[in-house]
């Protein structure tokens, strides 16, 4: 009987641990387990050997959802200056095709119905710049190709900068008899073929910044060349080449910068030229066919002024797909004249459309728009909005610099729509520089006017100096997906009579002292549109220095988005007492190499040993000792000895590498936004803050004391693989069952042991 008891419990006691133990280790794959990956959707093969195939991944175009029974997208492209199009293209469309069925309506056969239903489909229809390519059957499911030749008057664009329109339009309105939508996916690996011949690049200034950036899906870019011993003057004017070219092209086009003897045959093989500086000291135009005769290091302009600054561009005689642009002048003068005209983006011919003479550059801004205009005013006409999906319309208006719009500052917007919208899915968002600031639910009642009139404020923080871009975007989804195209009801009218009303305020900037702190960079610099308060301070002879502020000034002119770009620049031993006190210093380079930061060494947050790169912290937790050959980047802002309205901000490093880092903080997004304190140590990606006016350490992390010696080990910038998490419930339900498991055991043995007595023989007497 025991024999059997203790069977009992052993099985018992097995059976628990296994389903303990199985519990855990299930428990365990599931943390382990890798998250699916899904199934890869046939694609259209990759051609990238083949100069006529661009695929929509190239044209940056994420995958494009249709969903029935009507829907529709519109994008548009800009291809190469270089190409000219010519017969035989076609675009190869990889798409997927699937139902969503509501509720699974079965037929009398008990067969779905979409089984039925695929087979009489949709259609995609197709245009390219307006020009209908085909309709495509949608009548199959899965994974699909299609293929419409696009004909020679399809390739020619219907905009006035060039680019080239595509819309699709999905029906499937057969599916308005079931509960029923069709899903049309656009892979990235479709295509276009588009055979092209190369041609010379058109070199009229009426197209500038084209054909120097194009903004297709060919990378654009532009070696800025100066003299092998520049003076200040002569940076500046490259500085303020790059400011203008950075707001002209959305900070898109990549610059960098070479001296005169320094240009290599892979330079000029694989970039535009843009010669910057005076004409003297530029020998190379010698070797250059410029339109403008060039004789003895001078320009002779017919009638001109030896100030004049003289802009011409000419194809490359290196590269047939490349322009060489000559930004000069006899004199210092007359090549900043030219450089700021660059930066304005229209320039205006002289006797050839190539060449621009620059008489003078006028000081005062354009003049403000008056305080009320209508679209009309404004040069503008009736948009009239009729296509399915989401279109858009834009209107630019300007504000001088040191002025602000006023509270009561609105957009009064006409407008008329159909009656036949779905009020609920259509609608109308008005946005001030991509900045939503009002919208307009669509009703009965504002389909029952011709024209409705709703004020919208325009908030004063979404309005900047410099241009600004009012833009009116509209949905239109009809009230029944089923209605037919032709009869037009679906449509919204925004009338030209709509006004703007700006009133201006004088500016009232913020004092850039009072909350001085690297995370309102890239305040104070662009509080003037022009940068006309923004002195660059670079090193002598230090190109890699040039480099890095080149790419600052192509930020600050993008972030400052003036009508023209009028920055400084000085080296750090020649700025006039009188000049030191005008600006907002930016200083840049080794700060050994910087007599500037030795004049205000006692003065920077965190100063530097005499004649050291390295900086000395006393007042963090943890004291290191970084090699001086091992990179570090510091940001340090400080206000000005010389005016306490105005900032020094030092991008400094204790190598070359170290003052990339620095910059690249100020520059790249994701830095940017974590700058802090008066002083920022860049160690690559990773960024230490401090702020020596309140506490030793400011930032999350405790930052390290920085002191000459032995290198400090430096943080792994990867992601450290984390181990697999036990889920919460697997240790109380462990204590759970082994309870259960000591009760049932408790009850077995007792049970036993009464059983026992209850059938032992009792002894008499």
């Amino acid at each position: 009987m025991h024999k059997k008891v203790f069977a009992s419990l052993s099985l018992v006691f097995v059976l628990s641990i296994s389903l303990i133990m199985g519990m855990a280790i299930s428990a365990n794959a599931q943390a382990l387990a890798p998250t699916p990956v899904p199934t890869a959707t046939q694609q259209l093969p990759v051609q990238p050997s083949n100069p006529n195939v661009v695929t929509f991944s190239m044209l940056g175009r994420n995958e494009i959802q249709l969903i029935g029974p009507l829907a529709a997208t519109t994008f548009s492209f800009s291809l190469p200056a270089d190409w000219k199009l010519s017969a035989g293209a076609q675009l190869n469309l990889a798409m997927a095709v699937s139902f969503n069925v509501i509720g699974q309506v079965q037929s009398a056969s008990s067969t779905p119905v979409a089984n039925s239903l695929a087979a009489a489909g949709g259609t995609l229809s197709v245009s390219f710049n307006n020009v209908l390519l085909g309709v495509l059957q949608l009548n199959q499911l899965g994974e699909v190709q299609g293929t419409l030749p696009i004909p020679v008057n399809a390739l020619i664009s219907s905009q006035a900068n060039g680019r080239m329109d595509i819309r699709f339009v999905l029906d499937s309105r057969y599916a308005c008899n079931v509960n029923q939508q069709m899903v049309v996916t656009i892979h990235t690996s479709s295509q276009f073929l588009l055979p092209h011949d190369s041609v010379a690049l058109s070199t009229s200034l009426a197209n500038f910044p084209q054909p120097i950036y194009q903004g297709s899906f060919a990378p654009d870019s532009a070696l800025i060349v100066i003299p092998d011993q520049p003076s200040s003057a002569d940076l500046q004017e490259a500085m303020t080449v790059a400011a203008g070219l950075g707001n002209l092209s959305g900070n898109k086009l990549e610059l960098d910068i070479a001296t005169v003897s320094q240009l290599t045959s892979d330079q000029k093989l694989a970039n535009h030229l843009i010669f910057v500086g005076k004409a003297a000291s530029l020998p190379t135009l010698q070797q250059l066919q410029l339109p403008v005769p060039f004789n003895a290091g001078q320009f002779q302009v017919a009638g001109g002024s030896q100030d004049d600054g003289v802009i011409e561009m000419i194809n490359s005689p290196w590269s047939a797909n490349h322009i060489i642009l000559v930004v000069s002048g006899d004199t210092d003068q007359g090549a900043l004249k030219a450089a700021q005209a660059v930066t304005t983006g229209n320039l205006l011919s002289n006797h050839f459309p190539n060449v621009s003479i620059v008489q003078d550059i006028q000081s005062a801004p354009p003049s403000p728009m008056p305080v009320d205009q209508t679209l009309t005013e404004m040069g503008y006409s009736r948009s009239l909005f009729a296509n399915i999906g989401v279109d858009t319309v834009s209107y630019q208006f300007y504000i001088p610099p040191g002025w602000t719009i006023a509270s009561d500052a609105h957009f009064d917007l006409i407008f008329g729509n159909s009656e036949l919208l779905n009020y609920d899915r259509s609608g109308i968002v008005v946005a001030v520089n991509n900045i939503p600031i009002g919208s307009v639910r669509l009703s009965d009642a504002t389909a029952a006017q011709a024209t409705n009139k709703v004020g919208i404020s325009i908030p004063t923080s979404a309005v900047l100096p410099g241009y600004n871009t009012l833009t009116v975007n509209v949905n239109l989804i009809p009230i029944d997906d089923c209605t037919p195209p032709n009869l037009q009801g679906l449509w919204i009218q925004i009338w030209p009579e709509s006004n703007l009303h700006l009133p201006l305020n004088q500016a009232q900037l913020l004092n850039p002292v009072s909350d001085l702190n690297l995370a309102a960079y890239p305040a104070p610099f662009i509080y003037d549109p022009k940068l006309a308060n923004t002195a660059l301070v670079l090193p002598h002879n230090d190109l890699a220095s040039w480099r890095e502020a080149l790419q600052i000034a192509a930020y600050l002119g993008q972030s400052a988005n003036g009508t023209l770009s009028a920055l400084s620049v000085y080296y750090g031993d020649q700025i006039p007492e009188t000049d030191r006190a005008k600006y907002n210093l930016l200083v840049i380079g080794l700060p050994s190499q910087s007599q500037i930061i030795s004049e205000m060494n006692s003065s920077l947050p965190v100063p530097f040993s005499s004649g050291d790169n390295l900086s000395t912290i006393n007042s963090s937790q943890v004291v290191y000792r970084i090699s001086p050959d091992s990179p570090l980047g510091y940001l340090e802002i400080m206000p000005s000895p010389w005016n306490p309205n105005n900032i020094v901000l030092a991008a400094l490093g204790n190598t070359p590498k170290g003052v990339s880092w620095a910059t690249s903080a100020l520059i790249d997004p994701t830095l940017r936004s974590s700058l802090a304190g008066n002083f920022d140590v860049i160690n690559n990606r990773q960024i230490l803050t401090i702020d020596t006016r309140i506490s030793s350490v400011t930032s999350a992390t405790s930052v390290p004391t920085l002191l000459p010696g032995v290198q400090a080990l430096v943080p792994g910038t990867g992601v450290p693989t984390a181990s697999p998490s036990r889920p919460s419930w697997i240790l109380p339900l462990i204590v759970v069952l082994v309870v259960l498991i000591i009760l049932i055991l408790i009850f077995v043995v007792v049970g036993s042991r009464l059983r026992d007595r209850m059938h032992r023989p009792h002894k008499n007497g």
